[in-house]
């Protein structure tokens, strides 16, 4: 079976190559899409985002105390 890939809004006819690239950098993957449906994806960006930044989760107390 294959897989199809859908845009929400397609807009002019482009070179098939450049939809593929720019589908596959719109697809959600499942962890995000998890995340989203619990309503807290902007405090989960944050603690990724400080962990990132600091590299140390124990710099991001703040972050992680509001995503939970």
């Amino acid at each position: 079976m294959g897989s199809t890939t859908t845009t929400s809004c397609p807009t002019t006819r482009e070179d098939p190559a450049s939809n593929n690239s720019l589908a596959a950098e719109n697809d959600e993957d499942e962890w995000d899409k998890r995340i989203r449906r619990t309503g807290c994806f902007k405090e989960n960006e944050r603690v990724l985002i400080c962990h990132a930044d600091t590299g140390d989760w124990r710099k991001c107390v703040r972050e992680m105390a509001a995503f939970r």
